[in-house]
């Protein structure tokens, strides 16, 4: 099932990556220029109507930009989204993202 991208509100204790990054940083430039509506009108059919949701199409080609221009595998790609913001930065919307630390907990069970 394909999964949405939520809408982000300000909360209190998670702050809004928009309010502490560099606006020039290449990752957030990057993130600017792709047009990820194309990539959610060509992915979006592959998606089963049934199941559980999946992550967002703009997280899975994000990260898949990513291991692909840093040369990451799976795990560095994790450890290397939970440290840096900017890879966080367009891939997941605006607010500091817990995917990663979700997923790793997920698999440790």
């Amino acid at each position: 099932m394909l999964g949405k991208n939520p809408e982000k509100k300000p909360e209190l204790f998670r702050p809004m990556l928009v309010d502490f990054i560099d606006h020039e940083h290449e990752l957030v430039l990057l993130s600017e220029k792709i047009d990820w509506n194309y990539f959610e009108k060509e992915f979006s059919p592959l998606y089963s109507k049934v199941g559980n949701p999946s992550h967002p199409i703009r997280f899975m080609v994000g990260c898949l930009l990513l291991k692909h221009l840093y040369n990451l595998g799976d795990e560095t790609l994790e450890k290397a989204w939970i440290m840096n913001p900017y890879m966080q930065a367009g891939k997941s919307g605006k607010e500091i993202s817990k995917t990663a630390q979700n997923h790793r907990h997920e698999t440790d069970s």
